[in-house]
């Protein structure tokens, strides 16, 4: 067995718990995020605020989210690390379609490195 690393992924269940908390802090109705967002219906966010669903935010929305609540992405997102002895290796970037080069930037200036990684796993991209 090689040298043991520790990864960061996202505990998507705390952020689950963790994006309503902040919501209801922030004094937000789900029905203010649907407009924003321009969602026909609120499920997608009651998905994102459910444990049980581990459905989270597109890359994109946590941009929007944290500009909208005025936090870094770091406040939305609960970051757990696994123990692995195996590296990620991305030979070439995965290209995230849909996402504008301005969300990607504002992504990498509004995260720390470790969530920023979380993302990555997560969402399975390159920057």
């Amino acid at each position: 067995m090689g040298q043991i690393f520790e990864k960061p992924i996202i505990d998507v269940e705390k952020t689950s718990i963790k994006l309503k908390e902040i919501r209801e802090a922030k004094g937000t109705k789900v029905s203010q995020l649907q407009h924003l967002f321009s969602m026909e219906n609120p499920q997608s966010i009651y998905n994102w605020e459910n444990p049980n669903k581990k459905n989270l935010p597109r890359i994109d929305n946590y941009v929007t989210l944290a500009q909208f609540y005025n936090v870094k992405i770091d406040d939305l997102i609960i970051v757990k690390y696994i123990q692995t002895d195996i590296l990620d290796v991305c030979e070439s970037p995965t290209i995230i379609y849909g996402i504008k080069k301005e969300f990607m930037e504002k992504l990498i200036t509004l995260s720390s490195s470790s969530v920023l990684k979380a993302l990555k796993s997560y969402y399975n991209f390159s920057t």
